[in-house]
């Protein structure tokens, strides 16, 4: 009996420690976790605006038919051109949206592997794999880092296209409206 007593509370000090081992770096991945989460939801709604921005600039680039009298060719083939481009841009960043929302798919599957991970600490029970998803996570977290810088430097050449070809418009517009 003594032996068995014994047994048990060296697979519990065991168990104890191991948890104990990993309670630091699970923590730490936790706040990395949030804080990239924080960024990924972030670059998607910019995504979303700048999409919704490209649209209302596109449906704005429609002047009524008394302006429209007043263009020569070549400004009304100026129009078509910037309205090209912003369904160019609107295309662009719905290929971009696609994939920030399958990024964050895959994104919120992991998840669950860091919430099992701090239920774990919490349960003082750890998987056996727990090194290996916290590595498997930390690579995720590095992955959603890079995506965010390359998703942002994305929106914002879609957001300056998208104002460089409003600017232009308004300009072919009232140029054409303050000289006749």
């Amino acid at each position: 009996m003594r032996k068995l007593i014994l047994f048990s509370l060296l697979t519990l000090t065991f168990a104890c420690n191991n948890v104990a081992k990993f309670e630091e770096p699970i923590n730490t991945l936790s706040s990395e976790w949030d804080a990239a989460t924080t960024q990924v939801t972030e670059v998607v709604n910019k995504i979303s605006q700048t999409q919704d921005m490209a649209k209302s600039a596109l449906e704005a680039m429609n002047p009524d038919e008394t302006v429209m009298a007043k263009l020569n060719d070549e400004q009304k083939g100026k129009i078509e051109e910037l309205k090209q481009g912003l369904q160019g841009q609107i295309a662009n960043l719905g290929q971009l949206a696609q994939t920030a929302f399958e990024f964050v798919n895959n994104w919120q599957k992991e998840g669950e592997k860091l919430t099992a991970l701090k239920d774990g600490l919490t349960g003082k029970k750890l998987p056996k794999d727990v090194q290996t998803t916290i590595d498997s996570l930390k690579t995720m977290v590095s992955s959603a880092n890079d995506s965010v810088a390359s998703w942002g430097g994305q929106i914002t050449a879609a957001s300056d296209a998208v104002n460089q070809a409003s600017q232009s418009y308004n300009e072919l517009i009232s140029s054409t409206t303050a000289a006749k």
